[in-house]
């Protein structure tokens, strides 16, 4: 593995990108751990709204300061317009996706178990292969094919023993797959934004959208839309912190330097550290099978990561 990332770090800025992926990918570990915390406050939907409507607040208020000192520090005269219509076009199918997998993410929370929803929601790597070679013209080589199957392997064996198989779930386990596949739809054209625009500016346009579409559902859908003790807006902004800014930011960022389908394949780590959490947090127990499934995940990931196409030179 080291042999392999001093290869790519010479000129290109990757292993910062890997570093930086791998902080956003335990920030975004804890996004159901918060909806547990939230869980006797406010529904799924609720928690899901306040996730992108107070990045949006906090991102508008920031770019807004940018946008400032570029008016009075910055040559007009070279600035050029980067919002052409594929860019709005792509924008809109990142907000939109974004907004259907945090519904649906929230939706399958509450219909089957975390550990079932944490494994299907990220399924992610399946579908962005396949809608990466259908519609953007993506090809993958066959080691990358491997690593992501071992790696798929792995964060399906870590939920197998608790999957549940009555009604509800298998409807919760279908919704879950679905999100998946809306992730798959976000990571795509941000991947392609990521050539035209600054990750601050990618994530102020996809949270403010997603919150449009956000606020009608949990309005619709939820009896209590905001938190009512300190305890809860102290979850909620931190989720949105951690989970939207820090991590939707870093995971934006590293889409500069790699791949839309890496990063799906390292985002399997989350179920792995999710049941680290489980453990430390509510006492939940570790299996040997648990152990096994994640060295598969690892495997898979090195395997996926040793690819020449998993990065961006």
């Amino acid at each position: 593995m080291l042999k392999v990332l001093q290869k790519e770090v010479s000129g290109t800025g990757n292993l910062r990108a890997i570093a930086f992926l791998m902080v956003a990918i335990f920030a975004l570990s804890w996004i159901p751990i918060f909806f547990r915390f939230l869980e006797e406050e406010i529904g799924p939907f609720s928690t899901a709204f306040h996730r992108v409507w107070l990045a949006t607040l906090l991102l508008g208020f920031w770019n807004g300061i940018q946008y400032l000192k570029e008016q009075f520090y910055s040559d007009k005269s070279v600035q050029k317009n980067p919002y052409t219509p594929l860019v709005l076009l792509q924008l809109l199918i990142a907000g939109i996706s974004f907004a259907g997998n945090q519904l649906l993410l929230a939706w399958s929370l509450s219909q089957t178990s975390v550990a079932n929803t944490t494994v299907l929601t990220n399924m992610t790597p399946i579908w962005t292969v396949i809608l990466g070679w259908l519609i953007w013209n993506k090809s993958f080589d066959n080691i990358f094919l491997i690593g992501m199957g071992v790696a798929i392997t792995g964060a399906c064996a870590i939920g197998i023993e608790d999957w549940q198989l009555a009604t509800g779930s298998l409807q919760g386990d279908g919704v879950a797959i679905l999100a998946a596949l809306f992730n798959s739809t976000y990571l795509l054209p941000v991947e392609y934004l990521r050539s035209h625009l600054n990750s601050t500016t990618i994530l102020l346009w996809t949270s403010a959208i997603s919150t449009l579409f956000i606020l009608p559902i949990a309005l619709i859908a939820e009896i209590q839309l905001f938190p009512h003790s300190l305890s809860g807006w102290f979850f909620v902004i931190f989720l949105a912190l951690i989970c939207q800014l820090l991590a939707q930011g870093l995971v934006t960022y590293c889409l500069k330097s790699l791949s839309s389908a890496l990063i799906a394949v390292v985002k399997l780590l989350i179920p792995m550290i999710n049941a680290f959490l489980a453990w430390v947090l509510f006492s939940e127990v570790l299996s040997f099978w648990n152990y096994v499934a994640f060295s598969l995940v690892l495997l898979g990931i090195y395997i996926a990561k040793s690819s020449s196409l998993s990065t961006k030179n």
